[in-house]
């Protein structure tokens, strides 16, 4: 159970980092391709952060800091479906 928790909170941080690194991209791509451009971007941030801190043997660090982007994936992730409605 801890490790579906966790994983979650990671999916929502790669959203966030995703989502906020194809900003640029508004207008130009529709929003479904911005979302899951942002899943793959967010996912190559999230993965090379965890070999990074896992490397220098900081692993347990650089997860809390993932995951405490979390709360801020669930925000953007309704800022970009409130976006789209509109």
């Amino acid at each position: 159970m801890t490790a579906f928790f966790t994983n979650t909170l990671l999916v929502l941080a790669a959203i966030s980092l995703g989502l906020r690194t194809t900003s640029l991209l508004t207008r130009r791509v529709h929003p479904a391709g911005r979302l899951m451009l942002s899943l793959v971007i967010g996912a190559i941030f999230i993965v090379t952060t965890l070999q990074l801190s896992e490397r220098y043997q900081v692993y347990d660090m650089g997860l809390g800091l993932l995951v405490s982007l979390s709360p801020v994936g669930v925000f953007d992730l309704a800022k970009w479906w409130y976006r789209w409605g509109n």
